[in-house]
Formats: C-alpha cells, sequence, structure tokens
C-alpha cells in the first residue's frame, strides 16, 4: 500500500509514538520507510491487509517460529505489545531492518529457496486446516481477470494488424499471437473444468504468499528471509510454485536451470498429488509474463527501446516454451499423472539447465 505523504505524514508521529520510537533518520526505501532511532533500525510499513488478517498471520509467523522455520523476519511489537498499528482506517507494521533485497537472482540458490518454500507450505498447511471451510477460496479465483486479458489480447492483436506501419514489437508480437492465444484458451477452459469438481477446492490447502519475487526475498549476515505476506491467503501451493518457477529462474545466460529439476527439489520436502500436478500444469501453461510485457509496451509504463521490448517478448516467450512438454505430459497422463519422467536424484544434479534456442 503505497504512502500518501499529505495524509500518512499527519499519521506517523501516531505510529512512533505507538513503537515507543523517536526516530533520528526516515527514509522511503522501496515501499517501506527506515526508521534510525539511533539504537535499532526497522523496516514500517504501511498495508492495505485488515487488522484480523495481520492477527491471523501473527499466529501463523509464532507457531512457523516454534517449529523451528527461521526464514521470516518477526514482527516488532507496539508498547502495549501489539503486533500493528490502526490509525485512520490503515494498519502500520514494524520489522527490523534486514540486508538487502536479491538483486541478481543469484545470491542465494533457487533450489535451497525452493525448499524453503516446500517446508512453509508444509508447515502452514495443519493451521489453514483449521479455518471454516467457507473461508477457502475456490481455484477459479482470478479467472475473470484471465478472460478480460484474453479479450484485451484479441484488440491488442487487432491494433497491430490495422497500423499502417507496425512496429518490431508489434510485429514479433503477431508472429507469436496464436500461441499465445492457445495458451491462455487452455488455461481458461481447464480452470472452468476444475471449478466444476469438488465446488473448484483444490486437494490441500496451506497458506500462499501471492506475490513470490526476488525482491520480497532478502539476504543478510544470517541468511535469506521471505518477506511482504500482505496479500498472503489460503490457497493451493502450485499458485507458490508456478510462480517461483517463472520468477526465480533467471534468463539471461545461454543456459538456464531446468524448472523441473527445481520442483523435483520442492517434492523432496513436501509431495504434490496427482491432480496438484495437473493444476501446477495449468498455472504453467498461463502466459502470464507474456501478458504483462505486452501490456506494459501498449501502456507505454516501462522506458524500454524498442529492440529491449522484443528481447523481452521472445524471452517470455522462451520461458513459455520451456514448460509446455511438462504441461503436455501432465495433463494427458490422466489423474495419477507422475509428469514426465525425470532422473535419479543423483542424476538430476548432472542435468540441471538446458541450451536456449
Amino acid at each position: 500500500m503505497k504512502l500518501v505523504p499529505d495524509r500518512d505524514d499527519s499519521i506517523l508521529p501516531a505510529v512512533f509514538k505507538a513503537y515507543g520510537w523517536n526516530p533520528r533518520q526516515i527514509r522511503y526505501i522501496r515501499g517501506v520507510l527506515r526508521v534510525d532511532t539511533g539504537d535499532e533500525i526497522y523496516a514500517l510499513k504501511k498495508t492495505s491487509a485488515k487488522p484480523d488478517h495481520l492477527c491471523f498471520l501473527d499466529k501463523i509467523f509464532s507457531q512457523l517460529n516454534e517449529a523451528g522455520y527461521h526464514y521470516l523476519l518477526p514482527w516488532v511489537k507496539t508498547d502495549s505489545n501489539e503486533v500493528f498499528v490502526e490509525e485512520d482506517e490503515s494498519c502500520w507494521y514494524a520489522q527490523p531492518w534486514y540486508g538487502k533485497a536479491m538483486e541478481k537472482g543469484d545470491e542465494v540458490s533457487p533450489d535451497e529457496l525452493i525448499r524453503g518454500l516446500a517446508r512453509f507450505h508444509k508447515l502452514c498447511e495443519p493451521v489453514i486446516a483449521d479455518e471454516a471451510e467457507a473461508d477457502l477460496p475456490s481455484v477459479t479465483v482470478g479467472l475473470d481477470r484471465k478472460k478480460e486479458y484474453a479479450q484485451q489480447l484479441m484488440q491488442w492483436r487487432e491494433a497491430a494488424m490495422n497500423r499502417e506501419f507496425a512496429s518490431p514489437f508489434e510485429k514479433a508480437f503477431l508472429s507469436h499471437f496464436d500461441y499465445i492465444d492457445k495458451a491462455i484458451s487452455f488455461t481458461i477452459r481447464g480452470l472452468e473444468k476444475y471449478g466444476q469438481k469438488n465446488r473448484g477446492r483444490p486437494p490441500r490447502y496451506t497458506l500462499v504468499h501471492n506475490r513470490l519475487h526476488p525482491h520480497n526475498v532478502l539476504v543478510g549476515d544470517q541468511g535469506w528471509r521471505w518477506i511482504d505476506f500482505d496479500h498472503a491467503t489460503a490457497g493451493s501451493p502450485v499458485t507458490d510454485i508456478a510462480m517461483f518457477l517463472r520468477r526465480f529462474i533467471p534468463f539471461d545466460g545461454d543456459e538456464v536451470l531446468d524448472p523441473f529439476y527445481l520442483l523435483d527439489e520442492y517434492q523432496s520436502e513436501n509431495p504434490l498429488m496427482g491432480e496438484e500436478k495437473r493444476l501446477l500444469a495449468l498455472h504453467l501453461a498461463y502466459p502470464e509474463g507474456l501478458i504483462r510485457t505486452i501490456h506494459s509496451y501498449d501502456q507505454q509504463q516501462e522506458a524500454r527501446t524498442e529492440s529491449v521490448s522484443v528481447q523481452k517478448l521472445e524471452e517470455e516467450i522462451e520461458r513459455l516454451h520451456l514448460f509446455q512438454e511438462w504441461v503436455r505430459t501432465v495433463w494427458k497422463s490422466g489423474k495419477n499423472a507422475e509428469g514426465k519422467k525425470r532422473p535419479s536424484h543423483e542424476m538430476a544434479q548432472v542435468h540441471t539447465s538446458y541450451k536456449k534456442h
């Protein structure tokens, strides 16, 4: 939740008072306030999360800490022993200032991160199981938005085709349109069918982060930590897995880490059921990165040169190709799919990358 200077400047003194702080220096860095009190340095964040959700997260994180899971930062308590401050219809929470966000993506090995994610999901599962069934979401959450993007894709195509002189990016987009359109249609049809079974319930629920990204991993002297759980909800673990495989694999070299080696690493800690693999296939088939890249170009949201935009589009096409063989294999093999046969664990240590086209 973004800070609004004209409004929040008048609220911050009350927030500082609640924590017993008398800040010497305050800096705004990547969506949080870096508050230096002279004795300690804290990260203070304004969040759109509701008070009951923050209390629920605190309950889960406390149990994870007791279970020995140390990849989370503790929440700083207020002077009244609360985990957040509520002021003027907004909530604020604080954590110790820690390390730096991942930048290059290689500060921590992806296999270590995904094993940590698997343990997180496994430990959270029994806590979420205690939640009321009515509060658990269907796997079709977000389906309407995907349909809107499918319609938007058709509009982008029509605009590019009707332009007298299409740009290099538009020409590249048109050349891949059928492939992108089929990928979106496959995901939408699959989720619709899944939604008709078991009221759209996945085989199991856990706490999912929903915003996994290298920028939400901090690396410091005591190792790495997940941050930014404001949007965490109950859901299927495959939501986070698909997001991880898309966003934590560097794609700027001649070789790319095999994502299904990473999936094997996840399953070494938290094995997936056959139905979960089919659901993961639907998530991986969806061209999320391509949609985001095309939308960004159309709205001119990022200052990229034309050649860089084309390169980004082709990179996302490669990323989608990377998942397709596994997706097809899992989807065709039925409910008891075990996916494409993988090497033994020892051999997987060798076959962990593939040559880019």
